[in-house]
């Protein structure tokens, strides 16, 4: 009898112990393989995911209840979605994803994932889930402080990534009353952390106004802006094109007036088919009624020659056209005085006439062009040609020994 009851005693322990080496390897065997936040890092608001991976690296299936993200300021959003799961099999893996919302400062949060198994015991681990919500920086690199009406100009952008992790689908968007540009859009694609890209935009302005520059961008499927105002100022620029007429000298040869001198691109910017002329009350005459001087460059010349009749008058309008690089056209006046010769030699001392600008057919400035300037039509070209003769000549004649017999003459 004895006997009987140690061998039921042994059977117990026997089973009590296999039941509680199961439970302890239940949960032994499930181990957290990969954990994936998405984005990398929230911003404020943002909706993401969380997702972990668990493999049974035992031999025997472990029954499961329920899987749990309990949260830690860390709102999550689909946290029945895992209450029944079911048995995971040796060597297999399981995923669990939750969808969270960091309706929270900016910080580290640490939500717990739990799982219930279902015979006995538990498993739990924490996520480190990062909400940080610095956003993109924008800021103006190049950009005039003027803006000529109904003129062309360029601003550039650069647009920056400070975050800790990446950001994509970066668009620029501009928009401002009274703007007009070749492309109203930029697409930058994808910024890394630390990575800047630049966005330019030509724009015209046809008033004082705001200009906004819009950066649309993802944080994982979260969008979020970030936007630039600057101010339009409509107004005339010092780097425009400003012709300057110099060395003006006054000739008669009978009814015909000949007026000669420098024109000098003195700004900044290349002006285009610059004309010189005459206006009323000059009637402009062969053989150069309308001098063509091209494109100048910034501080470049080009001499001039034109011709007229201006029967009775005092003085005579001088008329400058020029173009920009928008084909606007301009026209700058300087008044001759035709008195006295004296006059006219002052006027061609080298100092540099007044001239009073007049409004072209539109306002503004800017260009850009090749230069025909320079005063190559100033270099003596005649008089070298007759020296080149007479060297020539000379030589000649010394060689055949004309020289020599005029030489004897001279002795007789």
């Amino acid at each position: 009898m004895m006997r009987n009851l140690c061998i039921l005693l042994l059977l117990l322990s026997a089973i009590t112990g296999g039941a509680a080496a199961a439970s302890a390897s239940a949960e032994e065997q499930i181990a957290v393989t990969d954990v994936t936040v998405n984005p990398d890092t929230l911003m404020r608001g943002d909706t993401g995911t969380v997702t972990v991976e668990i493999k049974n690296t035992g031999e025997m299936g472990v029954a499961i209840s329920r899987a749990k993200l309990y949260p830690d300021g860390i709102a999550v959003i689909n946290d029945k979605t895992y209450d029944s799961v079911g048995i995971i099999g040796p060597g297999n893996t399981m995923s669990f994803t939750f969808t969270v919302r960091a309706d929270t400062a900016d910080g580290i949060y640490y939500p717990t994932f739990y799982l219930d198994l279902r015979d006995s015991g538990s498993t739990r681990y924490s996520v480190p889930v990062m909400v940080e919500s610095t956003g993109i920086q924008i800021n103006v690199v190049d950009a005039p402080e003027t803006f000529p009406a109904d003129s062309r100009d360029t601003i550039t952008l650069s647009v920056g990534n400070p975050r800790e992790s990446s950001v994509n689908g970066v668009t620029v968007t501009l928009s401002g009353e009274g703007i007009r540009s070749t492309r109203t859009a930029v697409f930058l694609g994808a910024l890394a952390p630390d990575e800047m890209k630049d966005a330019s935009f030509e724009i015209t302005a046809s008033q004082s106004t705001e200009l906004t520059f819009d950066v649309s961008y993802r944080n994982g499927i979260n969008e979020h802006h970030t936007t630039l105002t600057i101010p339009v100022e409509i107004g005339e620029r010092a780097v425009a094109p400003d012709m300057v007429v110099n060395n003006i000298e006054v000739a008669r040869s009978g009814s015909t007036i000949t007026l000669t001198g420098d024109v000098t691109n003195a700004g900044l910017k290349d002006a285009y088919s610059v004309k010189v002329t005459v206006d009323d009350p000059a009637t402009p005459t062969d053989p150069y009624p309308v001098y063509v001087v091209g494109g100048l460059e910034p501080d470049d010349f080009s001499s001039f020659e034109v011709t007229c009749n201006a029967e009775g008058a005092s003085s005579i309008p001088l008329v400058v056209q020029y173009r920009d690089r928008d084909g606007r056209t301009f026209k700058e006046t300087v008044t001759v005085s035709l008195n006295s010769a004296s006059q006219a030699s002052t006027a061609g001392s080298g100092g540099q006439i007044s001239s009073g600008m007049t409004g072209g057919p539109q306002g503004g400035r800017g260009g850009m062009g090749m230069s025909l300037g320079g005063g190559f039509s100033q270099i003596p070209v005649l008089e070298i040609l007759l020296v080149v003769i007479g060297g020539v000549a000379v030589v000649v004649g010394w060689r055949k020994g004309y020289l020599g017999k005029i030489r004897d003459r001279f002795r007789k």
